[in-house]
């Protein structure tokens, strides 16, 4: 199978999930800052921020499209779909594991310390966000599956549970030849327009039902697929209307997300930005392949795992130890936000090198190891009847 090894890299989609990243980010940090200065009082453009999970949703359907050529209608082994799931665990769980682990040490901390001072254990288990089910579903990736009414535990894992299961479908998809491929394909599809479909009806945002989590994820996954198949739309294009498109586009997705029109318009244009991009042509790509936002895409699953848990001691700690209210001044409120966005980012960097890509080569490593230990030795007893049949 198609490795990432024998695949350019799209240098601009790396940027871009960075940039997706940092939203998020600016997304949940957004309620420190002062009433007076509330930017939703301003401008949804952070009101509509949850879309940015869209953006990372799509963006993985398109890339893995790209990597796994899931355009060959050959039908994939079952070593060969069995690496795939190795890769994509490697990818997420270590990360999610640990950072979960953060989390409930970081509670029963702070139960330890309630019951030293007013002698109650409280905190680990709250009844509602955080219970030893959700934990357990943390565990197994499964917590967004539908089960639960909201996020829980690490709040932003629940993007992760989701993909976890695009990435299920995704290799259901390797395994079918092409006719088989094709219809799948179509189900697919069919996910997105009546997804899309009834929220356009409703007048809902996407971000209403977290039970649909996982309909969701797929339907903005199942439209990076679809953008892969169809990505020789723009080979033709030169590079002056590419650059056309491209600011045209992202102008009208800034425009959306500040006037809070329609999620469904604001994904399409989304999918536009990422199809216009893929091959790193045009004034958008030249700006986006800058080493600095590449390297910004590369920390862009530490600065999401974490920040969220940085956000919550702040939330805790940053009155007693600086004296500075949180949202009673503006001041505080502005200083918060700046120190916060300028340490998730070096905390992103040190997770990324220290603990995100460590863990990621050794379970891959591990796990392709057994897998190999499983299957080596039925295939070299094949191989020596063939060569004796052979003789």
């Amino acid at each position: 199978m198609t490795s990432l090894s024998n695949k350019n890299e799209i240098y601009s989609h790396t940027a871009l999930r960075g940039i997706a990243a940092l939203m998020v980010v600016l997304v949940h940090f957004r309620s420190f800052f002062h009433s007076s200065i509330d930017p939703d009082d301003v401008t949804s453009f952070l009101l509509k921020g949850y879309l940015w999970v869209d953006f990372f949703f799509i963006l993985s359907g398109f890339v893995l499209s790209y990597v796994y050529a899931i355009e060959n209608p050959v039908r994939r082994s079952f070593i060969e779909v069995t690496h795939y799931l190795i890769a994509r665990f490697a990818r997420i769980y270590p990360l999610h594991l640990i950072s979960l682990a953060m989390v409930l040490l970081i509670f029963m901390i702070i139960s330890l310390i309630s019951w030293n001072q007013k002698g109650e254990f409280c905190c680990v288990l709250d009844g509602s966000l955080r219970t030893a089910g959700s934990l357990l579903a943390n565990l197994f990736l499964i917590h967004a599956w539908g089960m639960f009414d909201w996020v829980t535990w690490n709040l932003p894992s629940w993007s992760l549970s989701s993909e976890f299961f695009c990435y299920l479908i995704f290799a259901a998809l390797l395994t079918m030849d092409g006719n088989t491929r094709k219809l799948a394909l179509i189900a697919l599809s069919c996910v997105v327009l009546v997804y899309y479909g009834f929220s356009l009806a409703t007048g809902d945002d996407i971000d209403e039902n977290f039970r649909l989590s996982i309909v969701r994820a797929i339907s903005a996954f199942s439209i990076g697929i679809v953008l892969f198949l169809g990505r020789q739309t723009t080979a033709s294009v030169s590079e002056k209307w590419l650059t056309a498109i491209q600011i045209t586009t992202m102008v009208l997705l800034l425009l959306s997300l500040h006037f809070g029109v329609t999620d469904v318009i604001s994904i399409a244009l989304m999918a536009l930005i990422v199809l216009s991009t893929w091959e790193d042509r045009g004034a958008l790509c030249n700006w986006l392949t800058a080493r600095y936002l590449h390297a910004l895409g590369l920390f862009s699953y530490s600065i999401y795992m974490w920040h969220y848990l940085i956000k919550y001691i702040a939330l805790e700690d940053w009155e007693s130890i600086t004296g500075l209210p949180i949202q009673s001044s503006i001041s505080g409120s502005v200083i918060l936000v700046t120190c916060l966005i300028s340490l998730v980012i070096p905390i992103a960097i040190w997770s990324y090198r220290s603990i995100e890509m460590p863990a990621r080569k050794w379970v891959s490593s591990r796990l392709i190891g057994l897998l190999e230990m499983r299957y080596a030795p039925a295939n070299t007893k094949s191989t020596d009847k063939s060569l004796l049949a052979t003789g």
